[in-house]
């Protein structure tokens, strides 16, 4: 029997835990036109928000085309070139057939400036109200003059008439591109992924559990939620763990199992990732995990190893860089994944 808690599926009706106004400001932003980005730790719920945006206005009757472009293992500008003439070619063949002014366009050897403003052209003569729907934008750091495509963007992009969701599971990566570089600061309007809401967060737990005729303590349920950091991957992957153990009851006992079974399922990961930092990196991480936030203080730079301020200022960098950790606006370090924090607190740094 498949779990109330189906982690390997998106989020959809009664499962779908609201973050507040999010989804609807979002449907707001597409029918606006608007650049949109989300950007958060992976299995934060990204995907899981952007189909209920767009839920919401099918169900609205608001007429869109949806383009998705996942860049995942897009490792150039001409290869994001091809998906935009993969993506397109067919909606300008079905339009020129029978149109009166044909869309007048070479998609052979494309330019990127073209391939950019392909959905733009196509909005323009068809009066189709077309989505952009960006997967993993930030591997565009990666390509050989990322940042000239970036710029590019920006400048080409600024004036179409097209709705733009622009998504990355790499934290540090998307700020640099949004908010370091700040590129498309004038057009960005970002939504950020908080934490699920901790009273919504119990309720589903107990109404998922008692889908399959299972009670769970209240404070099993707190403790279910504070482990995962609110973070909706890794809370359903726990909870379907703690189903699948337990037989009536849900409770602390049964929650150390899950966590124990999801920490077995990890462990190599987590074993290749502390393998590849530095000793200094890893005293940087254990200080995070200790929850010291003033990492030049003295005493700090002593009790870790730290040796400088210039140190650390470079195992900042580097660590942000591996997705390990990221900041705050007020510059307070946290570990990204909630689970390899408690492994690393458990199981490494004891």
């Amino acid at each position: 029997m498949v779990s109330y808690f189906d982690w390997q599926r998106i989020a959809q009706g009664e499962k779908f835990i609201s973050r507040g106004d999010a989804a609807h400001l979002l449907a707001t932003q597409i029918k606006e036109k608007r650049f949109t980005t989300i950007y958060a730790a992976p299995g934060s719920g990204k995907k899981s928000l952007v189909e209920r945006a767009l839920h919401t206005l099918k169900s609205a009757s608001y007429p869109m085309k949806v383009i998705t472009l996942d860049l995942f293992n897009v490792t150039s500008a001409e290869k994001l070139c091809k998906m935009y003439v993969d993506a397109l070619s067919k909606p300008i063949e079905e339009y020129n057939r029978d149109a009166l002014f044909p869309i007048q366009v070479s998609l052979d050897n494309i330019s990127n400036s073209l391939a950019i403003n392909l959905p733009n052209i196509l909005s323009g003569y068809t009066g189709a109200n077309y989505v952009v729907y960006f997967k993993e934008f930030q591997n565009i750091l990666n390509f050989e003059r990322g940042d000239d495509l970036l710029k590019l963007m920006e400048r080409e992009m600024a004036g179409h008439q097209v709705a733009y969701i622009v998504t990355g599971d790499q934290v540090n990566a998307m700020k640099e591109i949004f908010e370091q570089q700040k590129y498309f600061h004038l057009t960005n309007c970002n939504i950020p992924i908080t934490p699920l809401d901790k009273r919504d967060s119990m309720l589903y737990l107990r109404n998922g559990f008692l889908h399959s005729g299972k009670d769970m303590e209240e404070e099993t349920g707190e403790a279910i939620y504070r482990t995962s950091r609110g973070n909706p991957l890794i809370m359903n992957t726990l909870a379907a763990i703690c189903d699948n153990l337990a037989i009536g009851y849900i409770n602390k006992r049964i929650l150390r199992s899950a966590v124990d079974s999801y920490f077995y399922d990890h462990e190599p990961l987590y074993r290749y990732t502390v393998s590849n930092l530095t000793q200094n990196q890893l005293n940087f991480l254990r200080a995070v995990c200790d929850g010291i936030t003033k990492f030049s203080s003295s005493e700090v730079l002593a009790k870790y190893n730290l040796n400088s301020s210039a140190n650390v200022f470079r195992l900042k960098e580097a660590l942000s860089r591996k997705e390990i950790v990221t900041f705050d606006f007020e510059d307070k370090a946290s570990v990204i994944d909630p689970m390899f924090e408690q492994w690393l607190k458990k199981r490494y740094f004891v």
